[in-house]
């Protein structure tokens, strides 16, 4: 994470490896942080954003929590 006053916005990347699953399952996980991240207010600046885990097997409610954890210590 970089926070940059002079972005219009955050700018966002994800880092799904292979372990994540089949390609299909990868863009689907990415397809549901990217809605994760929409409910929530990042300040400008540039975000990489890893996944350790297989995320189509983790809850959405679950992923919206871990996303609304991230910010919370953003703000800090």
């Amino acid at each position: 994470m970089v926070v940059d006053p002079s972005l219009d916005g955050p700018r966002v990347a994800f880092a799904i490896g292979r372990q994540s699953g089949i390609a299909v399952e990868r863009n689907r996980a990415r397809r549901r942080c990217r809605e994760a991240l929409r409910s929530t207010t990042l300040p400008p600046g540039l975000y990489v954003f890893g996944l350790t885990r297989p995320a189509h097997e983790v809850s959405f409610a679950r992923l919206r929590t871990s996303v609304a954890d991230l910010q919370a210590r953003i703000s800090l």
